[in-house]
């Protein structure tokens, strides 16, 4: 990781009511879209996330809360790495780059490191998420297509604001 790697903004985010209550699950909206650069700002790889963008946060269950809850200064973190794991591409040179499961959970761990995550802390989500991916063996995209609906209804209807 350079130290050139960054986030191109803070991220705002906001409860999304009716969407949690459609989707049967606490979920929350983007309202400031970002860019993560990933490697060196310089090397024209990064993660978009635009304004609209529905997360749950830190997948991490109920149970877990008190050691991992969904929200905490891994947020963008983990925001880009919702992104990455439904669509499994990063943008290269302008244009989209497939990767890997195992790259996406990569990339969750640098930017951790970005954000100055506490080291025991990033261990045990970076433990968590590698654990989920090899017990499930989930080498795909998730997406989600009800969740992609809703995002497109929204950014419908604020395409202007």
């Amino acid at each position: 990781m350079s130290s050139f790697t960054r986030f191109t903004s803070n991220v705002g985010i906001e409860y999304a009511f009716a969407e949690s209550q459609e989707l049967g699950r606490d979920i929350w909206r983007v309202m400031t879209e970002f860019r993560y650069y990933v490697g060196e700002e310089g090397s024209d790889k990064w993660v978009h996330v635009p304004r609209g963008y529905l997360t749950d946060g830190a997948s991490s269950p109920r149970a877990l809360w008190s050691i991992v809850p969904p929200w905490g200064s891994y947020g963008q973190a983990v925001i880009v790495h919702d992104i990455l794991c439904e669509y499994l591409s990063v943008t290269l040179a302008g244009l989209p780059h497939k990767i890997s499961r195992m790259e996406a959970d990569r990339i969750l761990l640098e930017a951790m490191e970005v954000l100055g995550v506490p080291a025991s802390l990033k261990d045990k989500i970076n433990l968590a998420v590698q654990g989920y991916r090899e017990v499930n063996r989930i080498n795909k995209a998730v997406w989600h297509a009800d969740k992609a609906r809703l995002e497109a209804a929204w950014a419908a209807k604020h395409e202007f604001n």
